[in-house]
């Protein structure tokens, strides 16, 4: 057999012994054409879409026609990719980098994601968390009716604001195969153990071999949020037994509001103060950290040693159009928490503190017994 054929022959029997590609089906509700374009500060846009049958099928990718807008070089940030059910009650959530867009004239942009498992009608959503410097404008199909759209509240990703003339530009693949396990859609309480679990392999990465405990004062539910203009908040802490201990991680449930700035230019200060309430340490973060939703960040500071009582201050320099939403629980029966204000090298209670004495911030401190250093 002349060595050509002989080449061909294999790679025919090398294709044929290929396991075929799992079929993939695209849903979707626009043309195609866009008429308008939209990006909104504290919302979400979101597809209901529908399975082909009532088989489980698995979502592996997602399409949008957009572009970004704001500076040249795109943000060092994540938006957020949600996949719920037909209720909003249950959903599996990621991140994909802001560079995945470019500026300029809409186009489509692909992009895969862990398999996530559904069922019948379920809905995408994404959240960008735009401001003045920072977003992406989501292509709008004002042709397509009834709409499948919605606007999302970026607080509340399970609630919905109201429904959109047309539908967005997004478009979802599924198939009834995937390699491997495919993630499921979790409720509030399982997704707040995933998330636990997933911070707690980075913070192995980052402690070594330090062990490392978590001081909280709250009881980990949430009443309200606040922003107080020109306010300190403060949360009084000890370590165990007087020991020697290092701080090197501020928790803060928090949002963040406006959206005339550049999140990751325009910064906040966490101070560590000793018993006394002197400022022992000063660590800037910046606001790119907190999203429009209500959650948990976690703020690096500077090694600073601790022993028996301290005190953490958070200055988000909020005001009217920007700032961080500070989540508290109504009670402070303990009276670790207030509202405070910096004179000098010292945090103090001002005078107007007390219309805000029952207030129990949610901040916590995560100590170490040797300085972590990220």
């Amino acid at each position: 057999m002349p060595s050509i054929s002989r080449t061909l022959w294999v790679l025919s029997l090398l294709v044929l012994a290929q396991p075929a590609a799992a079929a993939t089906t695209l849903l979707k509700h626009d043309d195609g054409s866009q008429e308008d374009k939209r990006s909104m500060t504290g919302s979400g846009h979101a597809v209901q879409f529908e399975c082909p049958d009532d088989e489980k099928w698995y979502v592996t990718a997602v399409s949008i026609h957009g572009s970004r807008y704001g500076t040249p070089k795109p943000p060092n940030e994540d938006f957020q990719v949600v996949i719920a059910n037909d209720d909003l009650t249950l959903r599996q959530e990621s991140k994909k980098p802001y560079a995945l867009f470019k500026r300029g004239r809409e186009d489509w942009v692909r992009f895969d994601i862990e398999p996530v498992e559904v069922q019948g009608a379920f809905h995408v959503a994404v959240f960008f968390n735009p401001t003045r410097t920072k977003g992406i404008y989501v292509g709008i199909d004002t042709d397509s009716s009834p709409t499948h759209s919605a606007i999302l509240l970026a607080s509340n990703p399970g609630q919905k604001r109201s429904d959109l003339e047309g539908d967005w530009m997004i478009r979802a693949y599924v198939t009834k195969e995937v390699d491997g396990e495919a993630r499921a859609l979790l409720d509030a309480a399982s997704r707040a153990e995933q998330l636990e679990q997933d911070e707690a392999a980075r913070d192995a990465a980052i402690l070594g071999d330090a062990r490392s405990l978590t001081l909280k004062q709250d009881a980990g539910s949430v009443d309200d949020h606040m922003n107080i203009q020109g306010a300190l908040y403060t949360v009084a802490f000890e370590t165990p037994q007087n020991i020697e201990a290092y701080v090197w991680q501020v928790q803060v449930f928090a949002s963040q509001f406006g959206g005339q700035h550049d999140s990751e230019a325009v910064s906040g200060d966490v101070y560590i103060l000793d018993e006394n309430r002197q400022i022992v340490t000063r660590s800037t973060f910046p606001y790119s950290l907190a999203t429009q939703q209500q959650q948990w960040i976690s703020i690096p500071t500077l090694p600073t040693k601790v022993q028996g009582k301290f005190y953490v201050s958070i200055d988000t320099h909020g005001t009217q159009v920007k700032g961080l939403y500070m989540g508290y629980q109504e009670g402070n029966q303990e009276n670790v928490a207030s509202a405070d204000e910096l004179e000098g090298s010292h945090i103090r209670t001002a005078d107007w503190s007390k219309k805000f004495e029952t207030m129990q911030w949610m901040i916590r401190a995560r100590i170490a017994d040797r300085p972590v250093v990220y």
